[in-house]
């Protein structure tokens, strides 16, 4: 490939100098004068104009190269994992009479084994080891956002810290508009796709009967097709102390069928029944200048009826060997629909030691509360009593990351994260195989980028 790709170079250097010396003998005539690319500072660093035109494009880009170690609870479970993570990203900006019109887009593509993709140490997971993801893709105009975005009831989302704490942190398509009332102030309106916050799960049983088959009491349930979007409304003031953000959200819980008490084999009856889950939060962000240049103390508080997505809970168990299920509600033996309530709290102080060493010590706190829906205890001859199915559960995350620019825009750090799991009793647990009860689990993990 090298000699072929020579000796075209060589080719085409012959004919470009006999083109030229057959040019020499024609008459002169005058280039019309190039467009060369300007600077576009009006939007920031990195933006520069489309040559011919009046709008500017900011084209930019990430890699990630990371390690993940974590305790394993079984032999045939990775402690160790390797992937990778790149980003492409495209700004477009241009001014118009109505004020400023954008286009943003965001595409991702990641490779890694499983154990890094189960880390969360990533923004999205395919289970086969790669995959790519649009992450965002929108427009914005004259106070108008539409397309996929971070939700506008998001705040800190994960800002600073690779492995994910209890914050909303949802990327949604949506469409809102922005009131900006000035100084810093702005109050926006929204309707989001329901469908990226669901938190449900299939029936699941929570006992034996006679027969050795399940009964069901209070189950989670099968989400329904979405018939309404999410409501958002969020109202944020940026000054140079910082920023705040009140949030509300409004949220579908519509089951497709429920199941009456009874035996797997009873007939599967249909219900109409449809609630609205909803979720309020506070949020604060402080600059702390006093302490070291670019410092903040970011905090956040939220409570919820109804959308635990909308205070940092995930669709699935808390760990391997630990599984509780998460969701939204839980369907009671007539049908009925029960909320669950549930609230977290996260704070996360960035500091930096100097200009190209920083550390953020961050914190979270998640309780899910069923209200003695959908769960049931158990009694093994061995075992004893334990607690299945939907059970109370309260999650401490609590870690820290410290990282080195040698350069700007790269960065060497390692991250220490201690998660403890608090159920409500105690509940089953599967350590290398073996079945036992537990009523508290700890484990450490220790990503690296």
């Amino acid at each position: 490939m090298f000699k072929h790709g020579l000796l075209l170079s060589l080719s085409s250097a012959t004919a470009l100098a006999g083109f030229s010396a057959y040019a020499a003998d024609l008459p002169a005539v005058k280039s019309a004068p190039g467009e060369y690319v300007r600077v576009c500072s009006n939007h920031g660093q990195g933006f520069f104009y489309i040559p011919g035109s009046d709008t500017c494009v900011q084209i930019s880009g990430r890699v990630n190269a990371e390690t993940v170690v974590q305790q394993s609870y079984k032999r045939n479970s990775d402690s160790m994992g390797f992937g990778a993570l790149t980003r492409f990203n495209l700004d477009v900006r241009t001014n118009t009479p109505y004020g400023m019109a954008r286009a943003y887009l965001r595409y991702q593509l990641i490779h890694g084994d499983a154990a890094w993709l189960n880390s969360g140490t990533h923004t999205m997971g395919t289970g086969t080891g790669k995959g790519a993801s649009l992450e965002y893709a929108y427009i914005q105009f004259a106070g108008l956002t539409a397309g996929r975005i971070q939700s506008f009831f998001d705040f800190y989302a994960n800002n600073y810290n690779y492995t994910p704490i209890r914050s909303s942190d949802a990327k949604t398509q949506a469409l809102g508009y922005t009131f900006n009332f000035g100084n810093g102030w702005s109050l926006t309106a929204a309707i989001e796709d329901g469908e990226e916050r669901r938190m449900y799960k299939k029936f699941t049983g929570v006992a034996y009967d006679g027969d050795y088959k399940y009964t069901y009491t209070n189950v989670g349930y099968d989400s329904a097709g979405q018939s309404a979007p999410d409501f958002v409304g969020s109202l944020m003031v940026n000054q140079s102390w910082g920023g705040a953000q009140l949030a509300a959200a409004l949220h579908q819980v519509r089951p497709s069928y429920s199941r009456y008490a009874g035996r797997v084999d009873d007939p599967v009856t249909n219900t109409r029944d449809t609630k609205y889950g909803y979720a309020v939060k506070g949020a604060v962000k402080l600059n702390l200048p006093f302490i070291a240049a670019g410092d903040e103390l970011w905090a956040e508080v939220a409570y919820t009826e109804g959308a635990l997505s909308y205070i940092g809970a995930s669709n699935y168990a808390f760990h391997e060997n630990v599984n509780i299920p998460i969701a939204d509600a839980v369907m009671g033996a007539n049908g009925s629909i029960k909320k669950t309530k549930g609230w977290s709290a996260m704070i996360d102080l960035l500091h930096y030691w100097t200009p190209s060493i920083r550390q953020n010590v961050y914190a979270s706190y998640m309780k899910i509360d069923y209200d003695r829906n959908g769960s049931s205890v158990f009694n093994d001859a061995v075992l004893g009593n334990y607690n299945v199915g939907f059970v109370d559960t309260a999650e401490w995350r609590v870690g820290s990351n410290l990282i080195w620019s040698p350069i700007k825009d790269f960065d060497i750090g390692i991250e220490v994260v201690y998660t403890r799991t608090d159920p409500k009793g105690r509940v089953l647990s599967y350590n290398n195989g073996y079945a036992k009860t537990i009523s508290s689990e700890d484990q450490w993990q220790g990503p690296s980028a």
